[in-house]
């Protein structure tokens, strides 16, 4: 329409709606709409950009200074540049204000600017008058447009385009907003049942039968599945259907023919069948927790959670909520969503199924639905054969190791409490002797008044919006160079770290059927492909002080039976010299040198007067610091010499092992350009911080694209060894019967490098070869695998 603005239109739709008694909201962050702001024909602006605010009249005026009728007065007087509004020259915003708010209009201004007291306001006005006028006609918004007869109803406001937000918004990478916006069991169609009768039951197994292929997830009341129970099983064979089963549900919302025990052996048959694969996010948690119903869970073909986690192990979690969104653009129920939070929370069983529903058939339908994306991803990065061949056969292993569990030697652990007892009340007297008083050593602010302001030790760094000096390890450590009070603390701390982890934590973590400890591995955790442990950690013990090596002594085999521990011997330094074909340490290897000895004497020369176990002791520390990319200065920290020194060494081992050089500058170089490191078995990791701005950023992505394909490779082939242990295992309890096959070895632990077994006493030497062969062989690598094996009642004893 000639002659007319976009906001005459919209002013002359908002009178319409004016006009057909409807209350009508702008949405603008544009001042000019206030003067269409009328509180007796209900019309209001809400501005999005200004925190969400609506405007009314009175509103207008404590934002803007006037009311909505003088609005374009003032905006008459400012102008505006971007808009080519003259104004009047030399008024801005606050004066304009006042003007009109003094003279009630621009037209009552003008009659009396020559009466105005301030010569700039005067003079400026009765020169510019007219384009005082001319702004004012052009800032009146026009509510006369001739538009075409329209249905005002069209604009009523419904709420969002669910769909077409969550669309813009996952495009524009709106994390917040997406979530907010994502598709839910509430807003698309499901076909979600529950399972009540026989016919149903009956149906549903025929159905899986048939299809040969189907998704499930096992409800328990609790995580780990060594101490969860049973509430329900869903199932899923195409995406937006799921069918479940209550088991464990102590509210009943209606009458059924099914109980708990007949619905699991109707199913276990389908569920042992391997022909029938079987699909999961976690699949691990669901066989544990059917084979303590007595089912063995076959055919396991796609866990959804391994899967995102071999794409992409950098994330910060795989749980199905966190996959499905991305991948699915879906919100799935978490278990707060069903069970609520705080006091007011209920538990899984003592929901009724149909309470359930959504939440239990999403975890099925979802892992159907996102193994077929996710398939297609591996084969596109290449990361299939490592998903198949690696990640997804050691389900079942982990699982067996959780199931069997460790041993513990409570009254050793009450010997230890007692003793580190006494430990840390000695220490204590003596912190407080140094210190001078009595404090919360518990309490970095405490500590730090008396290390700082009291003992005026220097201070490192400050914490935090307090800027509280600094209590942490590493100041400590530091300290703890110069004075005896950090060097108490910081072993006070790790007495009472393992006392309180350990030592008291794991009697308390004994289970009441087993009456061993099970700790949960984690398979889709660390970016490395390392395994961890949780729920406890058995994997932070510390070796290096004699008490880490105590607790050990509490983790014993079975009357009748010893523990085997099968350990790589320097695995990571080996693959080092695979991957850089490094000559020098392919030859100390191949021919069973020490290779700390090799380095020494690489770095340090054949005369340089140290101690043989200090010599070795730095070369072993120079050997793992260059491993993880550490820098002279920490170097020079770690050994006691200069930063310069430092770096004098860290030349002379590049100068003795070149290729070493060679291999830390390709591996960053290569991963600069493809975006991502791998290891020898094509594990990846994304590095997008290699071409980062910030030099520290850049540097730890640097050191960490070094250690990947290192410490990654390592992780490989342990999975790899624990793959072949535990066939060999398996081979043998399968040929033994009764008694023999009931108490044949099995593993029980695996830490780092480490495999730990549990055998009969009469067959562990064995044992000992069959691990000590399935471990060395489960690579091939220019350099020999070798493992350290010791059999022994107890783990440290095994480990020594």
């Amino acid at each position: 329409y000639a002659g007319f603005e976009a906001d005459d239109v919209i002013g002359t739709l908002a009178m319409r709606g004016v006009a057909g008694q409807r209350p009508v909201t702008i949405v603008t962050g544009d001042k000019d709409f206030f003067q269409l702001v009328d509180d007796d024909t209900s019309v209001r602006v809400f501005n999005p950009r200004d925190e969400g605010t609506w405007y009314d009249a009175a509103g207008v005026k404590e934002k803007f200074g006037v009311g909505p009728g003088q609005v374009v007065d003032v905006l008459a007087l400012m102008g505006d540049t971007i808009d080519n509004i003259k104004g009047v020259p030399g008024i801005g915003e606050k004066g304009a204000r006042e003007l009109i708010s003094t003279h009630g209009s621009l037209d009552a201004l003008l009659a009396n600017a020559g009466s105005l007291t301030q010569k700039k306001y005067r003079e400026a006005l009765l020169t510019h008058a007219d384009s005082a006028r001319e702004s004012r006609v052009l800032l009146q918004i026009r509510t006369d447009v001739p538009l075409p007869d329209i249905d005002i109803s069209c604009f009523d406001y419904r709420g969002p385009n669910r769909q077409k937000c969550f669309e813009l918004f996952s495009t524009l990478g709106f994390r917040s907003l997406v979530t907010e916006y994502a598709p839910t069991a509430e807003t698309v169609d499901n076909d979600y049942t529950v399972l009540t009768t026989e016919a149903d039951l009956s149906a549903l197994v025929s159905d899986l039968e048939r299809e040969g292929r189907f998704a499930l997830s096992v409800i328990g009341d609790c995580p780990g599945g060594m101490h969860a129970a049973l509430v329900g099983i869903s199932f899923s064979t195409r995406a937006g259907q799921a069918r479940y089963l209550p088991v464990g549900h102590t509210a009943l919302d209606a009458p059924s023919d099914i109980t708990g025990k007949s619905g699991l052996e109707a199913l276990a048959r389908v569920l042992e069948n391997p022909a029938v694969r079987k699909i999961g996010h976690d699949l691990k948690f669901d066989l544990m927790m059917l084979s303590h119903q007595g089912i063995q869970l076959a055919g396991l073909d796609f866990d959804t959670m391994l899967a995102s986690y071999v794409l992409d192990a950098t994330r910060s979690n795989h749980t199905l909520e966190e996959v499905a969104l991305e991948h699915l653009g879906y919100k799935a129920l978490t278990q707060e969503d069903v069970c609520g939070t705080g006091q007011k929370a209920v538990v899984l069983p003592d929901l009724p199924a149909a309470a359930m529903l959504n939440f239990a058939g999403e975890r099925a339908d979802l892992a159907w639905q996102l193994a077929q994306k996710l398939a297609i991803r591996l084969k596109e990065d290449g990361l299939e054969s490592l998903y198949r061949e690696l990640e997804l056969p050691l389900i079942p292993v982990l699982a067996d190791i959780e199931n069997s569990g460790v041993r513990i030697d409570l009254p050793a652990l009450t010997g230890q409490s007692e003793r580190i007892e006494a430990e840390l009340a000695s220490r204590s007297s003596r912190i407080f002797e140094l210190a001078g008083e009595e404090f919360n050593i518990n309490s970095p602010k405490q500590l730090s008044v008396i290390l700082f302001d009291k003992l005026q030790l220097p201070t490192a760094k400050r914490t935090g919006k307090t800027k509280v000096a600094s209590t942490a390890v590493d100041v400590l450590e530091e300290l703890a160079l110069t004075h005896e009070l950090p060097k108490l603390i910081l072993e006070w701390r790790a007495l009472q770290k393992l006392k309180g982890t350990y030592i008291d934590a794991l009697p308390q973590l004994v289970h009441s059927r087993t009456t061993r400890v099970h700790t949960s591995f984690n398979q889709a955790v660390a970016a490395t492909g390392r395994l961890s442990s949780s729920d406890p950690n058995l994997q932070n013990i510390p070796i290096r002080t004699d008490l880490g090596r105590e607790i050990r002594r509490a983790f014993i085999a079975d009357p009748g039976c010893v523990l085997i521990s099968a350990d790589y011997s320097q695995i990571e330094l080996r693959v080092l010299a695979h991957l850089a074909q490094e000559d020098a340490l392919i030859e100390a290897f191949r021919r069973g040198e020490d290779i700390h000895d090799r380095t020494a004497l690489k770095v340090f020369g054949p005369d340089s007067g140290l101690e043989k176990h200090e010599l070795r002791r730095r070369a072993k520390i120079i050997n793992y610091a260059l491993l993880y990319g550490k820098t002279a200065f920490t170097l020079a920290r770690d050994i006691g010499v200069t930063p310069g020194v430092a770096q004098e060494f860290i030349d002379a081992y590049f100068g003795g092992f070149p290729r070493v050089r060679a291999f830390i500058d390709g591996t960053i170089e290569s991963a600069r350009t493809r975006g991502f490191v791998e290891t020898l078995f094509g594990r990846r990791r994304m590095v997008p911080e290699l071409n980062s701005r910030n030099n520290q950023i850049r540097q730890g992505a640097e050191r960490m694209t070094v250690n990947f394909p290192i410490q990654g490779t390592a992780a490989d082939i342990l999975k790899r060894a624990m793959l072949a242990v535990h066939s060999t295992l398996r081979s043998d309890r399968a040929e033994g019967s009764g008694m023999r096959a009931e108490r044949a070895a099995r593993m029980i632990l695996t830490v780092h490098d480490e495999l730990l077994i549990e055998s009969p006493e009469e067959s562990a030497a064995d044992v000992a070869v069959k691990v000590r062969n399935a471990m060395e062989g489960a690579a091939e690598l220019v350099v020999p695998l070798t493992v350290d094996v010791g059999i022994a009642p107890n783990w440290r004893e095994a480990k020594s």
